[in-house]
């Protein structure tokens, strides 16, 4: 791995202590942070570059907070829609659908937590052991997909709704609300991939600094009953416009004649044609 930020054809790359410095001066969020705290954190972390298009995913096995480093990423709300209407379709279909068993949810704080210590010290001391039974293995890399249409039921529409952009130094994944919600790649983009668990520690997080910025990221991004109302409003602009534009292009018939046209108007294109200079 010679250039980890060129393009090598991997799309997930660890950063040395020397870079990752680098990469986290430019941010506000980690200017406290110690020679020791970076150094864990180019242990932990992990760059992974996503192609246009390519859905970031949220929900892991083991959580990560995002930090967009380069690119463009946009958020997109979907709307699942009653065919033939624009009618929302109610959430208590989400109610008659089974629920998933507990060994596919996230693990518990405490499980994640070992889960980071084991690989902080597995490289601290040199070791490429596999991990302990029952840990989680990551590979960002094998988890991106890209973003694909939901499968288009017979009475559900799914409608995408461009919520807004995130750009560099934007950070998501902190445990905010994204009820269906997507985060898609919108030009070639590189984040930084932070455990959540770890980041979540008190030294990581003073003045409960991420706390803080998720309460922010929910009240500030416009939930999905907003987004609604939204399309509703847009929809109906866009139908009035249709019909303006419709009944204004109409051929009218007033009745005029060439006869009614002035002498003059009906003589100065024939003039002007045979004027010569």
């Amino acid at each position: 791995m010679s250039d980890p930020l060129g393009n090598t054809g991997q799309s997930t790359v660890r950063l040395s202590y020397e870079q990752l410095r680098d990469t986290l001066g430019r941010f506000a969020y980690f200017r406290h942070w110690t020679e020791d705290q970076i150094r864990e954190c180019s242990v932990l972390a992990r760059v992974v570059q996503y192609a246009p298009q390519q859905t970031i995913p949220l929900e892991l096995p083991l959580p990560f907070a995002y930090l967009v480093l380069s690119g463009q990423c946009m958020m997109l709300q979907c709307l699942p829609l009653v065919r033939g209407t624009l009618r929302l379709a109610s959430p208590a279909g989400d109610r008659d659908q089974p629920t998933p068993p507990a060994s596919m949810g996230p693990p518990a704080p405490d499980e994640q937590l070992e889960t980071v210590r084991h690989v902080h010290e597995t490289f601290t001391a040199g070791a490429a052991t596999s991990p302990p039974t029952g840990t989680l293995r990551h590979d960002p890399a094998n988890a991106t997909c890209f973003l694909t249409t939901p499968t288009q039921d017979a009475p559900i529409v799914h409608q995408f709704v461009d919520v807004g952009t995130l750009r560099c130094g934007a950070v998501f994944g902190l445990g905010e609300r994204h009820q269906q919600r997507t985060i898609v790649a919108r030009t070639r983009t590189q984040c930084l991939l932070l455990p959540r668990c770890w980041l979540f520690l008190k030294r990581q997080n003073v003045g409960n600094t991420w706390q803080r910025l998720r309460l922010y990221l929910d009240g500030a991004i416009p939930g999905r009953d907003e987004l609604y109302r939204r399309y509703l409003r847009d929809q109906a602009w866009l139908d009035y416009r249709r019909r303006l534009l419709a009944g204004g292009t109409a051929k009218r018939c007033t009745g005029t004649t060439p006869a009614d046209v002035p002498m003059m108007c009906r003589m100065l294109e024939p003039v002007c044609k045979g004027k010569r200079y």
